[in-house]
């Protein structure tokens, strides 16, 4: 049901997969297959938790901001699409199995797209997740995201981690560039939150 939704979409799609429900898988399947064969007239918004990432959909389409947008953001379980802005369906996981309801109502469909709208505005591009590079200068990166969630002064930051204030600053005006962020605390917290500093191999 989900797949013919998206196969029948004519203008656009805004779909959320934070669940580990098996339609999941085919969502993404089926969304890439409009997208190669609409050649990008259908605009695509996909939200999803760190741990959702689809590692093919964001190579191939988000890291050259082809076609589809993705975000990443703390959303509840479930998974949902929402097309041309007329049709949804819902899908979540319940004490008694998985329910899914197709909804064709304005009245409810609409305020499910403000409350997609909302929640997108405020997650992560997945293009701007942090990548400083090397393994070095993501752990600085790390470093100083806990100096930042932690509220310390420039001055205190930059000498527990044996740098100079000005070099603290540029890290750290980048990190807020990145992110969106309105202030230091607010990029400390939304980068532990996100999960989205890549893990260093050991």
């Amino acid at each position: 049901m989900a797949c013919d939704l998206i196969a029948g979409t004519e203008e656009r799609v805004d779909l959320i997969i934070a669940s580990e429900s098996a339609c999941a898988g085919s969502l993404l399947t089926a969304m890439t297959a409009l997208l190669e064969a609409r050649g990008g007239g259908v605009a695509v918004r996909l939200l999803c938790t760190p741990a959702k990432l689809d590692g093919r959909l964001v190579r191939e389409y988000a890291a050259r901001r082809r076609w589809i947008e993705v975000r990443v953001a703390r959303i509840p379980l479930f998974v949902a699409v929402i097309a041309d802005r007329r049709e949804a369906l819902v899908i979540a996981d319940s004490v008694v199995g998985q329910k899914a309801s197709l909804i064709r109502s304005e009245g409810v469909v609409a305020p499910l797209l403000n409350l997609f709208d909302g929640v997108w505005r405020n997650s992560v591009a997945v293009a701007d997740q942090l990548d400083f590079g090397d393994a070095a200068r993501t752990e600085t990166a790390r470093r100083i995201l806990e100096q930042l969630r932690a509220g310390n002064t420039d001055e205190a930051s930059a000498r527990d981690l044996a740098m100079s204030v000005r070099t603290y600053r540029r890290y750290t005006a980048e990190i807020m560039s990145l992110l969106g962020a309105t202030s230091r605390f607010q990029a400390g917290v939304r980068i532990a939150e996100l999960g989205l500093l890549p893990t260093i191999p050991r």
